[in-house]
């Protein structure tokens, strides 16, 4: 698909929508489709706003036709001191200090509506007018208690995946009757979209584990378990084994580093992608037999029917009485490398242990229903009508 220039909507909008993805590109993936719904609808102008230009590239991967490639890209000023931070890739995207930049706060304030999954644009809320509304469209599902924070009560309606994570919302006060919608997971239908156009990723019948640690420092499992997973896969063939982290824990890195990692790929044996669109589509997810990680919310992303899990407590934590940790229940719980591989050994032989806690887990976490994306689109448009009255 060519990109087309933007449309122009010669009639006067009665809601202009500005779709923000305000920090890593990844984030287009959970609010392309419902920017795709909204600009279907009639007397919506939708602008596509982001702080990265990568973003653009991602959103153009995400784009169903010609009419998605011809929806209006606004582009962020990035302050130049921030800009040469950022090349340093030692502080991350510093997204506040973009989105807060005065001449972005001005083109923000354009809009009646600011949709956006990133959680940092909250601060927003103080600099706009109240007319502007404040839209969130909460990425990742099954999270840790950091889900589930005070971030919500900076958002005038919030679009939330399931009914779990709406009672608990609703429980402890973030989210209100009439301010918000339970729409199911968009990311999924885009998944769903990109899926018909893979390639296999090996050419064996090995089973394929993920290797999908969190970027957390004091959670995650890079340090300790990275090396020796791939050593062991790479040295034996025993499976096939795909590296992908969390994107947000290389994206601050030299390349230099992504580089001393990625030549320890071996051609159909081991994958080692640390921060391609491959590893944001749900590529991994979907091709993994079994899911090996600590606390990244991508294990439901895997979990669309139970399958093996192991669980890597690097940090030897009391994890049990964590709500850091609320899916450990999911598949065993290793702390050592050579109990990693025992695990992964076994875990077809073990899942009939997990399968009911599994099944169960799933139903409450995941929604499937088709139409997430339109629903949600739907809900924004009846929210923002009712408010303007």
């Amino acid at each position: 698909m060519a990109r087309r220039s933007a449309r122009v909507n010669s009639a006067s909008p009665s809601l202009r929508v500005g779709v923000l993805i305000g920090a890593e590109p990844y984030q287009a993936h959970h609010v392309a489709d419902i920017a795709w719904q909204l600009a279907e609808r009639p007397g919506v102008v939708v602008d596509l706003v982001s702080s990265l230009p990568a973003t653009f590239d991602e959103l153009d991967r995400l784009a169903r036709d010609d009419r998605d490639l011809g929806i209006s890209r606004r582009l962020l000023k990035t302050p130049a001191w921030v800009a040469a931070l950022q090349r340093l890739s030692v502080l991350g995207t510093l997204k506040t200090h973009v989105m807060r930049d005065k001449r972005n706060v001005a083109l923000l304030a354009g809009y009646d509506a600011i949709v956006t999954p990133t959680d940092h644009a909250g601060i927003l809320r103080s600099a706009l007018s109240p007319r502007t509304a404040m839209i969130y469209v909460n990425h990742g599902i099954g999270g840790r208690a950091a889900s589930y924070s005070d971030k919500y009560l900076k958002f005038d309606f919030v679009v939330v995946a399931n009914r779990k994570d709406e009672q608990r919302l609703l429980d402890t006060g973030m989210i209100r009757p009439g301010h918000y919608v339970v729409a199911g997971y968009p990311k999924f239908e885009a998944a769903e979209r990109l899926a018909q156009r893979r390639d296999p990723l090996f050419r064996n019948d090995r089973p394929v584990v993920l290797f999908n640690p969190h970027s957390k420092r004091a959670l995650r499992s890079w340090e300790r378990f990275a090396r020796p997973l791939i050593d062991h896969a790479a040295r034996t063939g025993e499976f096939n084994l795909i590296v992908a982290p969390h994107v947000k824990l290389f994206n601050r890195r030299p390349r230099f580093l992504w580089r001393r990692w990625e030549r320890l790929a071996v051609p159909d044996r081991v994958i080692v992608d640390l921060g391609s669109s491959r590893s944001l589509d749900m590529s991994y997810t979907s091709a993994a037999d079994i899911y090996v990680g600590d606390i990244s919310s991508q294990l439901y992303e895997f979990l669309d029917r139970p399958k093996p899990c192991v669980f890597l407590n690097a940090h030897g934590l009391d994890w049990r009485s964590n709500p850091d940790f609320p899916n450990w229940d999911l598949g065993d719980v290793v702390e050592a490398p050579d109990q990693a591989i025992d695990a992964i050994r076994n875990a077809r032989a073990r899942h009939s242990l997990y399968l009911a806690k599994q099944a169960s887990r799933i139903a409450e976490t995941i929604d499937r229903a088709a139409g997430a994306a339109a629903q949600a689109a739907d809900a924004i448009l009846a929210f923002l009508r009712q408010r303007t009255g």
